[in-house]
């Protein structure tokens, strides 16, 4: 089973899961618990989801929504593996300061210590430019150029203070939906696109 939340780490993490479904000859389920507490529409979300559910049905596998509902989510996934008789758990973990670790209990570690007898796989997910180039075209610069209160992608520096960066197109769509890459304190970040709009605070 693996456990997709918004982001583009999704379909890194099902393509790891299909070829684990396909190596032990198991079947595959992909879940992603939704922490929302209404049903308002978000563009940027809606278009992960799609990619996951093509991805779960081009590979033969279920897609599951489990709703949160003030419940950990550590809890929501054990009880999904355990209905599903699931024996192997695929997440994605970023890395952690040394004050985050201190500071905030592990999810990995919460969620190890709920299972019983099934295996987990953490994926590592910072290097987020070791994986583009199964899910993105390669980037090109561009330009955040900023119109009233939002940011939208631009060809040209047009604007008094555009933000210069690297686009990364994300593959079968037609819409500029993809990943915006900046350096921000010596650190690579990557910010969200949809629709040519920025979808992450900056």
């Amino acid at each position: 089973m693996v456990c997709v939340h918004y982001g583009p780490h999704g379909e890194r993490l099902i393509r790891r899961g299909v070829q684990l479904s396909e190596m032990i000859g198991a079947p595959l389920f992909v879940l992603n618990v939704d922490s929302s507490d209404c049903d308002e529409y978000n563009q940027s979300k809606e278009m992960f989801m799609t990619v996951w559910k093509r991805l779960a049905e081009e590979a033969g596998a279920e897609f599951m929504i489990r709703k949160r509902q003030g419940r950990k989510t550590t809890d929501v996934i054990v009880e999904a593996a355990m209905e599903k008789e699931v024996t192997q758990i695929i997440v994605g973990q970023s890395a952690q300061t040394r004050w985050q670790e201190l500071t905030k209990r592990n999810f990995i570690n919460e969620l190890i210590g709920k299972m019983n007898m099934i295996d987990l796989h953490v994926v590592a997910v910072q290097r987020m430019r070791a994986g583009l180039e199964e899910t993105h075209e390669e980037g090109v610069i561009s330009y955040l150029v900023k119109e009233g209160n939002d940011y939208y992608l631009s060809d040209e520096p047009n604007g008094d203070t555009p933000l210069k960066g690297k686009f990364f197109h994300e593959l079968h769509t037609e819409f500029e939906n993809g990943l915006f890459r900046i350096e921000q304190d010596g650190k690579a970040r990557y910010l969200h696109i949809c629709e040519g709009r920025l979808t992450d605070p900056l």
